[in-house]
């Protein structure tokens, strides 16, 4: 009884604190959105925001935001500048909500699952002006709060992932045909907000129907999936119409590594820093994650032991060739609108990344201690039985803490890119 006393007491100090930092963090991004609606009147707070509400009061916008800013303008002025900033908080905090589920769903104890959500949320590239003098410019971050389509995109599309790993891990025994609707209609709904998530979404997601099927998901299912990207390509048709149509001068084109170098002085430097911390885990992880791969095909009943960390790869390779490959011709041409899917796949990566560095760490501790860290609860208190470490214990060790270094200066660098941004200084800071 005192035990468990000890534990709520322990608990209301951290879940106390983590809500109140929420809260201000809510608030922080009320106030953001507010002043970036303000930006013409005021010079400061400069986003992409102000740009998209006039594209959409002007009556033009390829995004479904254009018709909610429309609806958020029958409001009286400070309503309208309020409704846009709320309604964009509520996507990121969402967004951040989400990923706590996320982490919570792959058995990381709450506590943890917190702090690394929290994490999740700011990470940003490992800045270093040598290589790119300014601190998002050149690089690629999943961190943005400048971009109104790319922060309701991020919120929709993680979404679409949830209901996508739902339905994937279930459907060789049964599918929800709620489940498919819902995701379809999601998926329509983010491909509305932007273009760039089904871009490396929907080549993935075809790779891995082929692979379930290999590994024995009924065909019928499986055609029931690929069915439910027909609304998001009637919204891609109408969308490709009012940007890239013959009066509008723009298109698409392939031009390689034009858009890499478009802002960025070295960019394979500030690739490899804006996922810095996401390679490391993949070097210390890839044998493993390729052994039990290996054995999902050739025990087709386990299915894809890793398929979020698949998954998350495998959309960072397409984004990352379409990053390489295309690049947009007229008015357009400068937008670096590419970028977008990539930053969201970094976003991605990040978040299935720290899935993996917890995991080795209770791996890691499960091993000394003889202790099942896997299964580890809020409430677990079993006794811990030492045992003895070897030589790649200790590597292993050490790599996960310079690891842990490296994910730390990602969110310090993220954290003063926002806090700078909420004292109005440019997203072109250094």
């Amino acid at each position: 009884m005192k035990s468990d006393k000890k534990n709520k007491i322990i608990n209301a100090f951290f879940i106390i604190p983590a809500i109140i930092g929420f809260t201000f963090y809510c608030f922080e991004l009320v106030l953001l959105h507010y002043n970036q609606t303000l930006f013409p009147v005021t010079g400061k707070y400069e986003s992409d925001l102000f740009a998209h509400i006039e594209m959409a009061l002007d009556g033009w916008g390829y995004s479904i935001l254009a018709v909610i800013y429309r609806l958020f303008a029958l409001l009286p002025e400070f309503g309208f500048h309020f409704a846009i900033a709320t309604f964009l908080c509520v996507c990121e905090a969402g967004t951040l909500a989400l990923t706590f589920i996320i982490l919570r769903t792959s058995k990381i104890e709450t506590k943890t699952a917190i702090i690394f959500a929290a994490i999740s949320g700011f990470v940003a590239p490992a800045y270093i002006r040598a290589i790119q003098p300014y601190r998002y410019i050149g690089y690629q971050s999943g961190s943005i709060w400048h971009n109104s389509t790319y922060i309701v995109m991020k919120f929709t599309a993680l979404i679409c992932i949830v209901l996508y790993l739902a339905i994937s891990q279930k459907y060789k025994e049964k599918m929800s045909a709620g489940e498919v609707i819902a995701f379809a209609i999601l998926l329509a709904i983010t491909t509305s907000v932007k273009t760039n998530f089904i871009l490396v979404f929907a080549p993935v997601a075809l790779l891995f129907l082929i692979i379930d099927w290999i590994l024995g998901v009924p065909f019928k299912r499986l055609l029931l999936c690929a069915l439910t990207v027909i609304p998001s390509v009637a919204v891609i048709l109408f969308q490709e119409y009012v940007l890239f149509g013959e009066s509008t001068g723009n298109g698409i084109i392939i031009d390689p590594l034009y858009s890499v170098y478009l802002r960025a002085e070295k960019p394979y430097f500030t690739m490899i820093l804006s996922a810095a911390f996401p390679i490391m885990i993949l070097l210390i992880n890839i044998i493993p994650i390729l052994k039990d791969t290996f054995l999902d095909f050739k025990d087709k009943k386990r299915g894809l032991t890793h398929r979020f960390y698949l998954l998350a790869w495998s959309m960072w390779f397409v984004a990352f060739w379409e990053y390489i490959l295309l690049r947009e011709t007229g008015e357009r041409e400068l937008d670096d609108n590419f970028a977008w899917g990539y930053d969201f796949c970094i976003f991605i990566l990040f978040a299935v990344s720290i899935i993996y560095f917890i995991k080795n760490i209770y791996a890691l501790i499960g091993k000394i201690t003889k202790k099942n860290m896997s299964d580890l609860s809020d409430t677990s208190k079993e006794e811990a039985t030492p045992a003895k470490i070897n030589a790649f214990d200790i590597f292993k060790a050490v790599y996960l803490i310079l690891a842990l270094a490296l994910l730390i200066y990602h969110t310090y660098c993220g954290v003063f890119f926002f806090v700078r941004l909420t004292q109005g200084i440019t997203f072109f800071m250094q």
